[in-house]
């Protein structure tokens, strides 16, 4: 696991990266909940930055819409973040589909929430290169 760089081919259905901060690979369980969808949906976390992140699952997610993540932890109770649904597309020669959600925090602990989060993959991430 490591960041990915802008540029770098990553399976994504789009030809140039229009993304502002890097992103790093992570495999998390997560829910999704959209209004207007009756049930959650699951999904799993494939890579994240300051930004957003991106996950996939069996179901597309509707675009333009507003949505919570729902991650569990096992240590603290589950991180919400909120976020706007930017793309959700097949994932071709699979059966799951692709979806960029955007971090849209509406306040300061929304913004903290993201923060920790966020930090905390990346510290994962760099305890993983000193082992």
């Amino acid at each position: 696991m490591g960041a990915f760089m802008p540029g770098e081919p990553l399976g994504r259905p789009f030809d140039a990266d229009k993304r502002r901060y890097i992103r790093y690979e992570v495999l998390e369980y997560a829910l999704v909940n959209v209004p207007n969808v009756l049930e959650p949906v699951n999904v799993v976390v494939v890579n994240i930055g300051l930004g957003g992140l991106q996950v996939r699952s069996r179901e597309s997610l509707p675009v333009g819409q507003v949505c919570h993540l729902h991650i569990p932890m096992i240590d603290r109770p589950s991180v919400v973040l909120p976020g706007e649904i930017r793309h959700s597309v097949p994932v071709e020669g699979s059966d799951l589909v692709s979806t960029g959600i955007r971090f849209r925090p509406k306040s300061h602990e929304d913004r903290i929430a993201i923060a920790e989060y966020v930090h905390a993959v990346f510290q994962r991430q760099c305890d993983l290169l000193v082992m």
